[in-house]
């Protein structure tokens, strides 16, 4: 298990849980949090035996390969990042496209309705007359 305190003190609070059940050296964990991070979000490591491995690993590896690691990661979260804000401005899009259709329908509703009622109206403009020359 991981040092309670040192992932309190390096870690992001949404992370705790999930950085405890993992054992994260302590001496890497105080070292570079930011690659702990990034390895404990990344999508493309999804099970914590993937994540686990990696920590595993941390120790063997020498300074590049850490680099590359980091760099990797950095990159996958930029693209999930990218991928998600252009999805994101197309559902908008997409949302306001409807809304415009959804809008227009209503309002043809209602210059039916009020065509209708102006119609009704005319018909008993007209009958009201009619019955005020036959009163005549």
């Amino acid at each position: 298990m991981t040092n309670l305190q040192l992932v309190q003190q390096k870690l992001p609070q949404d992370l705790w849980n999930l950085a405890w059940q993992l054992n994260i050296p302590d001496n890497f964990l105080d070292a570079e949090p930011d690659l702990t991070v990034l390895i404990l979000r990344s999508r493309s490591l999804a099970k914590n035996e993937e994540k686990q491995n990696w920590f595993n690993l941390i120790p063997m590896m020498n300074q590049e390969q850490i680099e590359k690691l980091r760099d990797i990661l950095t990159r996958e979260r930029d693209k999930i990042a990218e991928i998600e804000a252009k999805y994101e401005q197309k559902k908008q899009e997409i949302k306001a496209k409807y809304q415009v259709k959804f809008d227009a329908a209503n309002y043809n509703e209602k210059v039916a309705q009020i065509r209708t009622n102006e119609q009704n109206s005319i018909e008993q403009d007209s009958k009201d007359a009619d019955d005020l020359l036959n009163n005549l």
